[in-house]
């Protein structure tokens, strides 16, 4: 088998890579089979005509071809990562090399090798994505456990007192981000988050609650914060509310309303049966993360210590609060 007839067989099995030839001044003298199915030209096609026919429009008008076998002929060698056009008009990213063909020293054109790289350039952008969101939320977790326990140290009694409020929030934080972690993806279902907040299927308590309302999904962002906030509001209802009584009862509807012109979910904590409530005369922390609300998204949130019953009422911007950032 001749040096020629290898050199064919190379060209014709290398179908993974486009392998260009072209002369001195960047025209195409031969192209692979390789070539042909990256870039959907035919060898018939591009013979004769400028090879930066598979350059994007920006880097043709940046003169990226021309600095291309500029810096092949200077330095042996050049290489280019960057998107690059089929015949339909369609882009890829594409990883070549650029050296020069030469014969006794003397140049003579150019071998351009170029490989399809678009799958690696969307798994290193899909991690650069997932490591910055991750960073993002891990910033805001923390700043949220850092509240938690600076404000749970500076109103408890005690130094017990203080340990059992941080590890009962810090709890309730932990089982919403298990919601986030195995299983429900980047939203939650609002009664699934309600019914883990507030314990529904332990201790009993499924005969104290009702719960109504459409199948809405809540964001990352605002579950978090939501959780703490029904986390707050049973576990006021168990010390001083309705369930600190066995006939008492709490009712939780959500649904979609108007927060100023724009839609809305909405939610309705409504406790009766307990004993008379009386407004507490300093405020806690479990009531400032109350009134705080949920994050993510503009909100409000009334609060009216009725005499039959406490009752809640939060509205929050429903573009974020079902918002995946």
């Amino acid at each position: 088998m001749t040096n020629k007839r290898i050199a064919e067989l190379v060209l014709e099995s290398a179908i993974d890579y486009a392998i260009i030839t072209a002369d001195l001044s960047g025209n195409v003298t031969s192209w692979s089979v390789g070539a042909q199915e990256l870039f959907g030209w035919s060898e018939a096609e591009v013979l004769g005509l400028a090879a930066d026919i598979i350059f994007t429009s920006d880097d043709r008008a940046q003169d990226v071809p021309r600095k291309e076998m500029a810096n092949a002929l200077k330095n042996g060698r050049a290489t280019d990562e960057r998107w690059h056009l089929r015949k339909d008009g369609s882009k890829f990213w594409a990883s070549g090399l650029m050296l020069p063909l030469q014969d006794g020293g003397t140049a003579e054109g150019f071998l351009k090798i170029v490989r399809d790289r678009t799958q690696q350039k969307r798994a290193d952008e899909l991690q650069s994505m997932l490591s910055q969101e991750l960073s993002h939320r891990l910033k805001n977790q923390l700043a949220m456990v850092q509240g938690i326990v600076n404000q749970s140290l500076r109103r408890a009694d005690n130094i017990e007192a203080a340990g059992v409020s941080i590890s009962q929030r810090l709890g309730v934080l932990g089982r919403a981000h298990d919601l986030l972690l195995t299983g429900y993806g980047e939203r939650i279902a609002v009664q699934t988050l309600i019914e883990r907040s507030v314990n529904l299927h332990q201790d009993g308590r499924g005969s104290q609650f009702s719960l109504e309302g459409p199948a809405l999904e809540v964001g990352p962002q605002s579950a978090l914060s939501l959780a703490m906030l029904l986390h707050e509001l049973t576990t006021n209802a168990f010390k001083y509310g309705a369930l600190s009584t066995a006939g008492g009862q709490v009712s939780v509807k959500w649904g979609i309303a108007d927060l100023d012109g724009e839609p809305a979910f909405r939610l309705d904590w409504l406790e009766k049966n307990g004993p008379p409530v009386v407004e507490p005369t300093a405020e806690g922390l479990g009531t400032r993360l109350i009134r705080s609300g949920v994050a993510g998204a503009p909100n409000h949130v009334d609060l009216v210590y009725a005499p039959d019953g406490l009752r809640c009422t939060v509205l929050a911007q429903l573009k974020g609060f079902q918002a995946d950032l």
